[in-house]
């Protein structure tokens, strides 16, 4: 069941992602960030999550803000 709240999350911060620059914009990534990380430290191990064909298709991000912002890593203690 997390893998799709975890899908349904990821999937939202792509439509997000496509907003014009702003506040709102700023504080729904952020909020979509802070339900990723809790989801997926409550996930367990052996649930599989999906390949995200837009994250597939984009290059490889060489900015730190760019690259954090789309990589679905827990956060460490």
């Amino acid at each position: 069941m997390h893998a799709e709240w975890i899908a349904a999350e990821h999937h939202r911060l792509h439509l997000i992602e496509e907003w014009p620059e702003g506040r709102h914009k700023e504080v729904a990534l952020a909020a979509i960030h802070s339900s990723l990380r809790s989801l997926l430290q409550i996930r367990r191990p052996e649930e599989p999550l999906g390949a995200c064909e837009v994250c597939l298709s984009r290059k490889r991000v060489s900015t730190p803000e760019v690259s954090e912002r789309l990589t679905l890593k827990p956060a460490e203690d």
